[in-house]
């Protein structure tokens, strides 16, 4: 019998059970809430008759088939549908044919669909929804215009600024397009709108800083759109009005080093063996970033503990060998030894790492909350993890290292020299020469005091 079955055997309930059609694969099912897979199941609420169980499959079968027939309907005046008339009018030979066909069909299209899909399919302009994946594609890495890719955190920071835009035009991505916006719309957005947004972050109104972030992500966007046609527009909107003096950004609290007695508190508090004091430990006598630290595998030490390697990250220099100091090196060789007795790949597997943007933020939060328990909320923009960089590379300087050296053993953004292609920097030796000076004074200042 088609579409019944008694799953439980003779004698027992009939169901309703089909094979999911390919154009509502995926969808969410109206009966259950979830995403449709390979079949259709539903119950007929214990039904053992088979007449009824008949008449009930008749009523379900024909449920399913108006689904399908809706979804097909928004397939087919669905933005890539539109795209594809779009190109069809940019080749033919006799653009006024297809013109004429295309109308017919912008006229079929449900009055939600029919302004975006006319406006795509007729060329006149790209939804940001369409217009971001475009963009990403052509920033990613590898890509064969050479342009420089967008790393995981400057593609959050765009996603939050078209969401921040959405907002301020009362629109979502896909009826927001390229063209809609003008120089004095982006003037009142980023002059009044988003200074009066609240950071989920601080529960503040958003700095000079981020307005001027989500506003180079957005320019950044449409300069895209420009130089590949996506958009009819004269000037790009997002680009700052020439002439007009700029406010100075104000002064807010900088990032500062940790004094020793502030070393010396958190030291006291987790002791080696603790996970966080395993990471600060790292982190002030390496300089490294809390993400670089929490990434370091098993295949990036040394079994002794007296080397990690760091493959990349924040800028080209971000690669780099780091030479472990001798104070920390019995750390590094039992973090390593954990990992292996527990099939672990990670040093600090005990921090996941974000999905989206793949860096240490649960570590950096119960930094954060230790931080400030032992040393109070109102280190709150002077110190933070990132601190013990400012420690480390503040120290360097003081022991003699010269800007290059630090850089290497840091995995600081270079200068670009006339050198640069014919000088490939200190060896594992040399390296190790220059930790152990930055170490050296780091502990007669007394910043290893309970190390």
């Amino acid at each position: 019998m088609q579409y019944i079955e008694q799953p439980k055997g003779q004698g027992t309930a009939y169901r309703f059970r089909m094979k999911t059609p390919k154009a509502l694969k995926g969808t969410v099912s109206p009966w259950s809430g979830k995403s449709l897979g390979t079949w259709i199941i539903r119950s007929m609420g214990g039904e053992k008759h088979l007449p009824t169980a008949r008449k009930l499959r008749d009523v379900y079968l024909a449920d399913v088939r108006a689904l399908e027939m809706a979804q097909r309907a928004r397939d087919r005046f669905s933005l890539e549908r539109a795209e594809m008339w779009a190109d069809a009018m940019r080749e033919a030979e006799d653009p006024a044919m297809v013109r004429e066909v295309l109308y017919d069909e912008i006229e079929r299209a449900p009055k939600s669909q029919r302004k975006a899909f006319g406006k795509v399919a007729t060329a006149q302009s790209l939804p940001v929804s369409r217009a971001v994946v475009q963009y990403l594609n052509d920033r990613a890495e590898g890509n064969g215009f050479g342009y420089k890719p967008l790393g995981p955190t400057s593609v959050n920071e765009l996603h939050t600024a078209i969401n921040h835009l959405c907002a301020f035009t009362g629109t979502t991505k896909d009826t927001l397009f390229l063209n809609d916006l003008s120089t004095e719309m982006v003037l009142e957005f980023r002059g009044s709108y988003l200074p009066s947004q609240k950071s989920k972050k601080t529960g503040k109104g958003l700095t000079l800083a981020t307005v001027e972030k989500s506003t180079t992500m957005l320019r950044g966007l449409w300069r895209w759109a420009l130089a590949h046609k996506k958009v009819d527009l004269d000037v790009n909107p997002f680009d700052t009005p020439e002439g007009v003096p700029r406010a100075k950004k104000t002064k807010e609290a900088k990032t500062d080093q940790y004094k020793p007695e502030e070393t010396q508190k958190i030291l006291e508090v987790v002791p080696q063996g603790d996970r966080l004091g395993d990471l600060f430990r790292l982190g002030l006598v390496t300089g490294a970033r809390i993400t670089e630290i929490a990434k370091v595998t098993v295949d990036d030490t040394y079994e002794d503990g007296s080397v990690f390697f760091i493959e990349g990250g924040k800028t080209d220099n971000a690669k780099r060998v780091v030479p472990v100091p001798v104070v920390a090196q019995p750390i590094v060789k039992r973090l390593r030894q954990a990992a292996v007795d527990g099939g672990h790949q990670r040093l600090f597997h005990a921090f996941p790492l974000a999905p989206k943007t793949n860096t240490a933020k649960a570590a950096s939060k119960a930094f954060t909350n230790l931080r400030r328990k032992v040393l109070g909320v109102e280190t709150d923009g002077r110190l933070n993890f990132h601190s013990t960089r400012h420690t480390w590379k503040t120290t360097s300087r003081r022991a003699g290292l010269s800007i290059d050296d630090a850089h290497d053993l840091g995995g600081w953004a270079t200068q670009a020299k006339s050198s640069d292609p014919y000088d490939h920097g200190l060896n594992l030796e040399e390296l190790t020469a220059a930790q152990s000076k930055v170490t050296a004074l780091l502990d007669k200042d007394g910043h290893l005091e309970g190390f």
